[in-house]
């Protein structure tokens, strides 16, 4: 995975960039915050249900 140098904004294959020679380090991700899995999951079980209605609705 390539890294990318804030300085010059271009990719960098190495640790170093070649055309400013500055060191790049690669970005830490961090994990999803626990509101945003609680609203994905919240969504995903609302579509569910109203997938379920609509089939009950149709079969009517």
């Amino acid at each position: 995975m390539t890294t990318w140098c804030e300085n010059c904004d271009r990719p960098v294959d190495g640790a170093v960039c070649e055309v400013c020679g500055e060191s790049v380090a690669a970005k830490v991700r961090e994990p999803i915050p626990w509101r945003w899995r609680l609203f994905i999951l919240a969504t995903i079980i609302y579509v569910i249900w109203r997938i379920y209605q609509l089939v009950s609705w149709l079969s009517h």
